[in-house]
């Protein structure tokens, strides 16, 4: 399988080489957020479910999936991947990623890996304080 780093991955990381997405307050407030609840009990549920938004192209569904701090940019980030046509290759991307590991209280994470088996892109999620796992970023 080639990754399309070509594609959607070229575009998530243009810019963004060495970028890495800190969330200093893991508790954010849960009345805050009116997607509180969309997520799944478990990090596989929610990529399930994130993914399931993405082949119907509800992206206004798929970004309820993101912690409110990144729902704005991730927002953009998929509705120019729509655009392009790479919604398809990002959705086979996801589709392929087998397993993941937790990294600490709270913290989920998912690689996508290549054709060579190295890790190209992360998909981390956090578990909120009513439970529910939310995307940090892709």
């Amino acid at each position: 399988m080639f990754i399309s780093s070509i594609g959607w991955l070229g575009l998530w990381f243009l810019g963004k080489q060495g970028a890495e997405i800190k969330v200093e307050n893991s508790d954010f407030i849960v009345e805050a957020d009116e997607f509180f609840n969309f997520g799944g009990a478990t990090p596989k549920e929610t990529l399930k479910l994130f993914i399931a938004a993405l082949e119907k192209n509800d992206l206004i569904l798929a970004v309820k999936y993101f912690i409110p701090e990144n729902r704005e940019t991730e927002s953009e980030d998929l509705m120019k991947l729509y655009e392009i046509h790479l919604l398809g290759d990002l959705l086979k991307d996801l589709k392929s990623i087998k397993s993941g590991k937790g990294l600490d209280d709270g913290r989920y994470r998912f690689e996508v890996l290549d054709e060579t088996g190295q890790a190209a892109a992360e998909l981390e999620l956090i578990k909120n304080q009513k439970g529910f796992w939310k995307i940090i970023s892709l």
